[in-house]
This record gives C-alpha cells, structure tokens and sequence, in this order.
C-alpha cells in the first residue's frame, strides 16, 4: 500500500487575541472571529499531516482556529513557548504521526562567525581585496521550532526533523534614536534600515546552515525545513540554507546520486513540472515573488541513492495575496507532499 507524508507552510498574518496589541494595531472582536473562521476554512483545505505556523502571537488563537476547523483532536501543537510577547513559529502535527522530541534553537551555534580581519598588505602574500568586517549577531529574531517526528508504519527510519522558521523580513530595520535624530543620516534611513535587515536575515540563514550541517553531514537523517524566509529562491539567503543541492536535470546523468549536507526546493521541483512559472507566495507594491518555502534533504529526493520519500507534488493556495484583508493573509500557503 502507498504512503504519503505532507508539509505545509502557513503564514498566519499577526494571529493574535481580541482586544490585545500587535504592532500598534488591534483585533474587534467581530475581525477576530472573521480572521478565526478564514483560518479553520483554510486548515481544512490544506489537509497535510505537518504545518509550520508564522507570525501567531498567542496560542489561545491557533487552538481556536483548530477548534473552529473540527480538528483540534486530530492534531498536536507545538510552540516555542506558553506565552511570549511577540509574533513565533508553532507547528501542528496530525496523529498519529508522533513527536519524541522539539528543540527550540534562539542563540546561534557556538562557532558561528561572520569576521574578516585586516591584512598586512605589506607583509602578506595572498592580495586579498576584502577589507576588514564584522558582523556582531549572536540569535535568530524569531526562535525556530525544531520536531523529531516518528512516522509509526516506518518505526526503522531515523526520524524525521522537521524545522519551523521565519527569517528576518526584507522590512527596514528602524534606526535607533541617535542615529535617526541626526539628519545627515536619517534621509537615508531607508537604505541602512534595508541593509541591517539583509545582514540579520543572511546572518541568520548562515546559522541555519550550520545547525542543518552540524545535523545532516555524515548521517542519513531526513530533514525538512519549511517556513517563511523572506527571500526568494535564488536569493542568497535560500542558497545558504540550501548549500546548493545540485539536482539531476535527466535520467542518464549521473548527478544528485547523494547530497550529503545539501537541502533541495520544493518550488524548483514543482517548477521542472510547470510549462510557466507561475509559483509566488507574496505580493509587495505589485511584484509578485515566492518568500515561503519547504526545502528537504535527499532522503526526500527521488534520484538519491538514500532516498526513503518521493517528491509528489508542491500546491499552492495564493487568490487571496495582494487583496490586504486583515482577516486572510499576505502570502500564499504552501504544501508538499511525498510519497513511497
């Protein structure tokens, strides 16, 4: 008999509690039960086995929306914690899939540096042209949610670890008073603010990749990643994390036979399939881009000699992006589903 395994991606657009405060903004408890009503719609629609939440700011809420959809027995909940203060991951597992283990990782790995130190240009003999940098970020902005998910009808298998995220977003960073205050600077506030938040969100992928590289490099551990990363496809926040995984691109190359530490796309592989691209998970004055992904290891990938799952199918529910209702979401909802 066929078995599938599915994962999803659901950014939940500021899911927080009537009456309680996010970012300056508050919920009527009529756009509350609208929002929670849309929500449950979509859980039902989506239908997959792992859900990977962003920007949910109480618990309360996702129980709700699980409750409202007729679905709140049929799955476990995972958070960061009980209560917090701002937007976080969450995931929803569907029995009977089992969950042995969750890690929650906020600090970045001890070895984690981003430093290039000056050269002695007159008594070194490799002529670098970098000069001198250092990037002093030591945590993610929002924690990511790790699960180690048994599947009970392959009890053999390493269990599958299943990584909630939601990088740094392409908003500009706020300057800080002193600076924003001087006026040599404040005109370009844009511009800084925009480059703050690229070096946290590149900074925070490179500390993924490590967490993914410590886990993965000599093993056969299957991993998905999944999530909002507010970058692209091809961006280099997702080459990092992917540590570009080369795919197998016809039968008789002997190409992507293994990838060791590598991670591949479920848009890239659901695109080898499309006549026309038309994937894209966000909308932003008018330019349509894809920020929401599900990246897997090559246990997940069909032409690996260590395979275990088969890339099926990557959907996409995306009608709603672009319209701005407070009640639905800004990105499209993500899901892929393997199979063996």
């Amino acid at each position: 008999m066929a078995h599938s395994i599915s994962f999803a991606s659901f950014n939940l657009y500021n899911l927080q509690l009537p009456g309680k405060p996010w970012r300056f903004n508050e919920y009527s408890q009529e756009e509350y039960d609208e929002k929670i009503n849309w929500t449950a719609q979509m859980l039902q629609t989506i239908d997959a086995d792992v859900i990977a939440f962003q920007e949910l700011w109480s618990k309360e809420c996702l129980e709700e929306a699980f409750q409202k959809a007729g679905l709140l027995n049929q799955y476990n909940l995972y958070f960061i914690k009980d209560t917090w203060y701002d937007i976080a991951v969450a995931a929803a597992v569907r029995k009977p899939l089992l969950v042995e283990n969750t890690i929650v990782h906020k600090k970045f790995p001890d070895h984690f540096r981003l430093i290039k130190r000056e050269v002695d240009r007159a008594t070194s003999p490799i002529l670098d042209e970098d000069d001198d940098i250092e990037v002093v970020i030591n945590q993610f902005s929002r924690s990511i949610l790790q699960l180690s998910i048994k599947h009970p009808d392959f009890s053999s298998d390493p269990n599958i670890q299943a990584f909630a995220a939601h990088l740094k977003s392409k908003l500009p960073t706020r300057l800080d008073k002193v600076e924003y205050d001087d006026q040599n600077i404040k005109k370009h506030s844009q511009a800084l603010g925009d480059a703050l938040s690229t070096i946290r969100r590149v900074s925070e992928a490179t500390a993924l990749r490590m967490i993914l590289t410590n886990l993965l490099k000599d093993s056969k551990i299957p991993a998905i990643v999944l999530g909002d990363f507010n970058d692209s496809t091809t961006s280099n926040a997702l080459s990092i994390i992917t540590s570009q995984a080369v795919y197998r691109l016809y039968d008789a190359s002997r190409k992507a036979s293994s990838s060791d530490k590598g991670l591949y796309s479920s848009a890239i592989m659901q695109n080898f399939r499309s006549i026309k691209d038309s994937l894209f998970t966000h909308e932003h004055h008018g330019m349509k881009d894809t920020l929401d992904h599900i990246l897997f290891s090559e246990q997940f990938y069909s032409h690996s000699r260590n395979k275990l799952w088969s890339f099926k199918e990557m959907k996409v529910w995306n009608d709603h992006v672009g319209d701005e209702l407070k009640h639905t979401t800004d990105h499209g909802i993500i899901k892929t589903t393997f199979v063996r």
